[in-house]
């Protein structure tokens, strides 16, 4: 029984060249780009394409998504040029819409968005406490609160020189050793 499967390395000896977005993008510049995807939509076909989107009621970004990606797969764009006209187009399809005095939902809305409260945050890391939360909204006042007392060494910072206490700085003899036991050469007098 013979089994197919890829021969190690297989995917080395490929040409990958022959893959649009693994060439240079046609267009490279910023405002050239909005102008290839505006003209896009602006033709009859991708208008009524766009319109029989948003009859369905699909969202603005799927659409500029749509539009964007077609273009990187074809090697129009790159995708980081992509992801900076995205807004544009996307404002451009709104405005398309109000146009027409179309029903329109750009898919960016957050209002169904929870918020996360230090309450909410507690509860999904399994933090209970008997104390009750208060808001930082409700509190009319912020008492002082006492800072903890720290000892000077761990109030370092990451760059700092370490503290010169026992054990935190290498002898010179380990310091040779994690050196790979080089020595230092003897100076030479001049005679």
């Amino acid at each position: 029984m013979k089994f197919e499967q890829p021969i190690p390395g297989e995917n080395f000896t490929s040409d990958t060249r022959n893959m649009p977005w693994h060439r240079p993008p046609d267009i490279n510049e910023y405002d050239d780009a909005i102008g290839y995807f505006i003209g896009r939509l602006e033709e009859p076909e991708q208008q009524e394409l766009t319109f029989a989107m948003l009859g369905i009621e699909a969202q603005i970004t799927t659409i500029v998504s749509a539009v964007l990606l077609q273009g990187i797969r074809v090697g129009k764009v790159s995708i980081d040029l992509a992801i900076l006209i995205a807004g544009p187009l996307a404002r451009f399809i709104e405005i398309q819409a109000m146009g027409v005095g179309m029903k329109y939902d750009m898919g960016i809305d957050a209002s169904d968005r929870v918020m996360i409260t230090p309450t909410i945050l507690r509860a999904a890391l399994g933090v209970v406490t008997d104390t009750p939360i208060e808001s930082p909204e409700l509190e009319e006042e912020t008492p002082e609160e006492a800072t903890p007392e720290v000892a000077p060494e761990m109030m370092q910072g990451l760059m700092s020189m370490p503290s010169t206490q026992a054990g935190a700085v290498a002898s010179p003899d380990e310091q040779q050793a994690m050196l790979g036991g080089m020595e230092e050469p003897a100076e030479e007098e001049e005679v």
